[in-house]
Order: structure tokens, then sequence, then C-alpha cells
């Protein structure tokens, strides 16, 4: 391992890099997962309610609902669709500007102002409500691109795995504390003298602040990688030359092909990924959970998803004596846990503690045993896997988790499942991000995590598509669920004929090509 890893203002540089994970997810957890869709409804159904000549009734209310929470789903549609087509162009500017930090701080403070903006939002405020949810969607899909284009100027080659996991396993843990803390104002609010829609208002509140006050460290510690390209050169006029640069990699694609190659294979499986982050909740309301174990399942896959995440990042590399350990682990519980849910279903009712009193259990014996005997049975097996195949991993367990949604039955079942989702759901994305910033060239790094970012905004249309289609036909739920399963065996399809180590040569030839060129122009010499 390179000593550079071991050195004080490397660490402090990763940490602080990783702190942007941190902050951002505060706005994905508590704004935009949790509290805003139903806030929304409720002050925006008034205003869709039509009134007939008699009392109101429920059926009046529902098309009220059903309404307002068709208006929110195109809002949502349009706001990725902007960020999808906005991302590239941002991305590349920064290549060019050589701004990328810069001009991400400058838009997160604005995201923190607009998102903390939503405290003001009371009944009847269902249009200002929209265009705040709409400007921060973009904000943040835009910034979660430029973070990721920052990923190969800040950490050393051989770090990249663990450097992209510990930035998602601190936005699971960090959003998780403050869906944890508004959960707590929220449901002791009355106590407090709080009512339910001033606690929501104080969780809106309290994600803007979180988001500027833990992109600090960001700002002051991780440096702007200074890379200047030939785009830059061809003309005085830099949003001229973004669109230069665009039009040129377009172009080019055949000589990317392995990038491109690994981009489709991204877009298919985080389609599955993200129905099942998307549906989660709907598919367990519909299954007559209580809105207590819904939520209270989305913060345990968070916390979950912190340690599971860090070993993912472990097991490609090849310096780590543990990784043996670590790939037992993730196979103890991809296999307990469904036969833990083949008890409970066959019990038929456990209670809340008792489900994590088994949970706890089993995760302590995998320690045990990824330790001892696992760490022996898997050594060979962790050895030969490399970033790549561990993503194939992660969405082979994935596939377990449609299946075992189609015969879920029980609280304790969801509870397993969500632990199980925690398991991989940050791993595969981080490894992920991994595989594409080694073929990006860094020179256009801006610009090929804009394009990154565009497919993974873009993936989240075909899964919640299929699963409201096969739950028209079927009206079954479960069936919806299954279906998402086949998005996970086309990514894995795809991603098995991406060619890594020669789409990682292509990106360093492109780089040195870069070099070359400019060497002479600007006085750089080797």
């Amino acid at each position: 391992m390179n000593p550079a890893i071991h050195d004080k203002e490397y660490r402090r540089r990763i940490l602080s890099w990783s702190f942007y994970d941190w902050a951002n997810h505060a706005y994905i957890t508590t704004t935009a997962t949790t509290y805003f869709p139903p806030y929304f409804l409720a002050i925006a159904a008034p205003a869709f309610l039509k009134a007939g000549p008699g009392p109101i009734d429920e059926a009046a209310k529902s098309l009220a609902r059903d309404t307002a929470s068709n208006v929110f789903a195109f809002t949502i549609a349009f706001a990725l669709l902007i960020a999808a087509v906005c991302a590239p162009v941002v991305g590349t500017y920064a290549d060019i500007t050589d701004e990328r930090k810069r001009i991400l701080v400058r838009i997160t403070i604005a995201g923190g102002i607009l998102a903390s903006s939503m405290f003001l939002l009371t009944s009847g405020m269902w249009i200002p409500a929209l265009v705040l949810y709409f400007l921060t969607q973009v904000i943040v899909n835009i910034a979660l691109g430029l973070n990721s284009s920052l990923l190969p100027h800040t950490a050393l080659p051989g770090d990249l795995n663990r450097v992209s996991s510990l930035g998602y396993a601190m936005g699971y843990i960090g959003g998780g504390l403050l869906l944890a803390i508004n959960t707590t104002v929220f449901f002791l609010g009355r106590r407090l003298g709080i009512g339910d829609a001033l606690a929501v208002r104080i969780a809106f509140l309290s994600v803007g602040v979180w988001w500027i006050a833990f992109t600090i460290p960001y700002a002051l510690n991780v440096p702007e990688p200074k890379i200047l390209s030939r785009a830059r050169n061809r003309t005085r006029t830099p949003l001229r030359a973004t669109f230069i640069r665009i039009a040129g990699t377009i172009r080019d694609v055949r000589r990317y092909g392995e990038l491109f190659k690994m981009l489709i294979a991204f877009w298919f499986y985080m389609e599955g990924v993200g129905a099942i982050i998307l549906l989660a909740t709907v598919f367990g309301a519909a299954l007559g959970l209580p809105m207590t174990v819904l939520i209270g399942t989305l913060l345990m896959t968070q916390i979950v998803a912190f340690p599971y995440a860090l070993m993912f990042g472990r097991i490609p590399d090849h310096a780590d004596k543990r990784r043996g350990a670590y790939l037992a682990m993730l196979l103890w519980t991809a296999i307990t846990l469904p036969a833990m849910g083949w008890y409970a279903r066959s019990v038929g009712t456990i209670s809340v503690p008792s489900t994590f009193l088994l949970l706890a259990a089993d995760q302590i014996l995998g320690i045990l045993f990824s330790l001892t005997m696992g760490r022996l049975l898997c050594g060979t097996m962790a050895r030969r896997i490399d970033t790549k195949h561990a993503v194939i991993l992660g969405l082979a367990i994935y596939i377990i988790i449609p299946v075992w949604g189609y015969f879920l039955t029980t609280k304790a079942e969801f509870f397993m499942l969500g632990w199980l989702v925690g398991t991989v759901q940050g791993g595969t994305q981080a490894l992920s991000r991994t595989i594409y910033a080694k073929l990006s060239p860094p020179s256009k790094s801006g610009e090929f995590f804009g394009l990154y970012g565009l497919s993974e905004k873009f993936a989240g249309i075909l899964g919640p598509l299929l699963y409201g289609a096969i739950g028209q036909v079927t009206h079954s739920p479960k069936s919806s669920i299954l279906s998402i399963g086949v998005f996970f065996i086309i990514g894995i399809m795809l991603l098995w004929r991406v060619d890594v180590e020669k789409g990682s040569r292509i990106a360093a030839e492109e780089e040195e090509a870069e070099e070359s060129e400019l060497a002479p122009e600007d006085g750089i010499t080797g």
C-alpha cells in the first residue's frame, strides 16, 4: 500500500471529501425521501378539492390527494430530466474552467438556502413548494456528479475503492443520523408543544443548515485540481468550449467503448436499485405495514449500510489480509437472513424487539464465523475478486431481494429484507463509481461523471414503470416487486462484458495525449 495513504494530510483530505456525502444525504433522506412527499400532499390537496353541492365526501378528498400526488410525480420526473441534461454541461464547464470544487461549493450554498427555505411553507403554498423542491432536486443531483468527479483527483489510484466506499458509508450514517434526530422531534413533538406540521418544517430547516455546515471541511481541505484541457485553448469562451467538447465526445464514442458499455450496464442495474429505494415504502404500505415499521426500516437500512459499504470497499483490496473475512460475512448474511425470514413466516408473528434480537444474534455469529472458519474458507475466492466481480457479487445478492419480496408476509421479514438491502446498497454503488473513475480520463472527469449522473437519473424510469405495469395487470404488489429482478440479471450480463483493463488503458492514453499537447503551449514539462 502506498505510504501516502497513512499521511496525515492525505487522510484529512479523504475524510473531508467523504463528508460531502454526509452533508448532502441529509437532503436525500430527510427531505426528498421521508418528509416532503407526505407534507406536500397535505398542503396541496385542499387546492385540488372539488366541492360539490353537499358535504365533501371521502371520494372527493381521495381524488384531490391523487391529483396532488400526480403533480408531485411529474415535478420529480421533470427535475430529474433537467438535472440529467444539465449535469454533463456543468461537469464539462467545470473541467474547462478548472473550477470543479468552487462550482460545487457555490451550488451547495444555494441548495442549502433553498432547502432551509422550505421551513416557510404552510398550507396552500403548494406552488412555492414545488418550485423549491424542483430547484433543490436539480442542485443536489448536479452536486453529486461534481463530487464524484473529484474522486480520482482526491484519492490515490490504488485507494479508489476504499475512498469511494467511505463516501457512501458516510452518506448513509450522516443522512440516517439527521433523519433519526428529526424523526425523534416529530414523534415527541406534541409533548414538546410542537405540532406535526411545525416538526416537519423544522426538519426542512435543519437539512439546509446541515448540508452547508458539513461542506465546510470539504471547502477547506479538498484541493482544487488543476488540469488544463485542450478544449479550453480552442476558444476564449468557456461555455462555447463546453459544447464543443461534449459534441466531440459524442462523435468519439467508439473510442470510449468500455466506458459507455459500463454506463449502459450501470443504467440497467441501477433501475433495479432505484426501484427498490423509491418503491420500498409503497410496497410495504401496500402490504398493510404501519408507517412506524416503514420509517424504522429506512433508518435501520441507513445504519447497516455504513459498515457494509466499508467492507465492500475492502474486498477487492489485494493488500488487505482480512478480505476473506469480509467476503465470508457478506455471504453469511445473504444466506442466513432469508433462512431467518422463512422461520419468521412459519412462526407467523414475531415482535419487533424479538426481530432485532434475532438480527443481532445472527450478525454476532456471522462475525465469529467470518473471523475464524469463514476467513479460511473464503480466502482463495476473495483473492480472485476484483472490483468488477465484487459489484457482480453485490448484484447477485440483490436478486434475492425481489424474490424474497414475492413471498414476504410478516413485519419481521420486512425488517430482515431492509437489513439485506443495507448490506449491498452502498457497496455496489461505491465500487461502480470506482470502475467508472478508472475508465474516465482525469482531465474529463467532470464531463464523464456528468454523463454518469445522466445515466443514474434516467435509471428511475423503467423500474417504477415496470412495477406499475405489472401491478396494473396482476393487481399484486408481490408480482410487481418480483419483476424488478430482471434489471439485476440484465445488469450482471452487461457488466460482465466490460473490459476494465482495456478501458483504463484508453483513459490513460487519452490523459497522456492531453498532457503532451498542452506541454509546449503552457510550459509544462514532464
